[in-house]
């Protein structure tokens, strides 16, 4: 700005030289002099523009300064996202491995959860069976009670006649027992009786046969 200054008044002051030259001297004085004010308000003029143009370059480096923050701040969240990026694909690569896996699970459940409902229909089968066997069952259970009651009450007549024969026997018994005691007791006799007969006979023999010797 100096330089520009200095070339300006050169510039005037050579211009005033030729005026001088052309004019009278006090034209030429009045003329410097208006060159001399009119210098003095382009220097004012341009220190107003410099001083404006100095703010705008602290407005300048104080919006750069915000930028550069701002600059900052991007590439802090860029390196962020990237982060997350790189975060988030291995999340999916991870959740695809999951779903994967499970989708092969789920894919085995379906056929187990198939192959057990086939079960459960034959469980099914099997215990509709159960029922009709049970009640066919408990039918045959009723005919057994009943059955039963015959031969319980058959039971307790048998056991009557068990009771009545017992004493019958044991009547018999006691009856035999008495007449074996009576035949032991007559064989006793009869035991005696021979051999009275046999002692006598014997006797009655030899006397008969002295007397018929006598003879």
């Amino acid at each position: 700005m100096n330089k520009q200054l200095l070339s300006t008044l050169t510039a005037l002051c050579v211009a005033s030289s030729l005026v001088y030259a052309k004019s009278t001297a006090q034209d030429g004085i009045a003329k410097i002099k208006e060159n001399l004010e009119n210098a003095k308000a382009n220097l004012e003029d341009y220190k107003k523009n410099l001083k404006i143009v100095d703010g705008n370059i602290q407005e300048v480096n104080k919006a750069k300064s915000k930028v550069e923050e701002q600059k900052k701040q991007v590439a802090s969240q860029i390196k962020e996202n990237s982060t997350n990026q790189q975060r988030l694909k291995k999340s999916d690569q991870d959740l695809l491995k999951l779903l994967k896996d499970e989708e092969t699970k789920s894919t085995l459940e379906d056929k187990k959860i198939l192959e057990l409902q086939a079960m459960i229909a034959k469980i099914q089968e099997n215990k509709s069976k159960r029922d009709q066997n049970m009640q066919s069952y408990k039918v045959q259970q009723t005919q057994v009670i009943e059955e039963k009651k015959v031969w319980d009450q058959r039971g307790l007549n048998l056991k009557d006649q068990e009771k009545q024969v017992a004493d019958r026997l044991k009547a018999l018994n006691a009856q035999e027992s008495e007449w074996r005691n009576k035949k032991r007791g007559y064989e006793g006799e009869v035991s005696r009786w021979q051999k009275e007969i046999d002692k006598q006979q014997k006797t009655y023999n030899q006397f008969k046969d002295l007397a018929e010797a006598k003879k």
